[in-house]
């Protein structure tokens, strides 16, 4: 087997890898240029709106935004062995909708397959109104959230107001709030960005 079937076979198998994942991900080298990238990454970065593809590699709408992120790549790039950053995940802003939820974490490292660096991080993108519906035991069984809790904390992910959420589920916008705080106590967290980070981290 010469080296170009080798690293053809090689990209065939970690994008079928990436597809498996519930959201969007890619593999980037420490210049922010993505090597292989899902169908769900492609039609985040296509709409352009908080992330998008650049002749330089990837970029948030926010200058701040993309400098944190390149940050969190390099880490992962050159520390491996230190596993996720510390900063990771983030929140992206976007124009429209609630931000996506960007996690960096060390990836394969490619030293056998010819024409690519080494080293790549894995970098997953979350877009909280396209993802698949959250297991609610699952939120029950991983912060002792109530039924009603967990129903309410589904529909935060998905980018609902509180008050769209007591709506879709039929209940006062006092009882969805009174909720939130519970839930904010049982996952350590104070604002619902912070939440929607968290979960989405932690059950998809």
């Amino acid at each position: 087997m010469n080296a170009l079937t080798m690293s053809a076979e090689v990209e065939v198998a970690l994008k079928f890898g990436l597809e498996l994942l519930k959201r969007g991900a890619m593999l980037v080298h420490s210049d922010a240029k993505p090597y292989v990238v899902n169908r769900a990454a492609s039609e985040i970065l296509n709409r352009k709106d908080g992330l998008s593809l650049s002749a330089t590699g990837i970029r948030a709408d926010s200058a701040s935004d993309t400098r944190l992120l390149i940050s969190l790549l390099r880490e992962a790039i050159a520390f491996p062995q230190n596993g996720e950053p510390k900063d990771s995940p983030i929140c992206i802003s976007r124009k429209m909708g609630t931000a996506l939820v960007v996690r960096v974490v060390p990836g394969p490292e490619l030293s056998q397959w010819p024409r690519t660096d080494a080293r790549t991080a894995l970098v997953t993108i979350s877009d909280p109104v396209m993802a698949p519906a959250v297991s609610e035991p699952e939120l029950i069984r991983l912060y002792g959230l109530t039924r009603g809790e967990a129903a309410v904390a589904s529909q935060v992910i998905r980018g609902k107001s509180i008050e769209e959420a007591a709506e879709g589920l039929f209940i006062s916008a006092h009882t969805a709030r009174t909720h939130l705080k519970r839930i904010f106590l049982k996952t350590e967290t104070h604002r619902q960005s912070e939440l929607v980070v968290r979960l989405l981290s932690t059950v998809l």
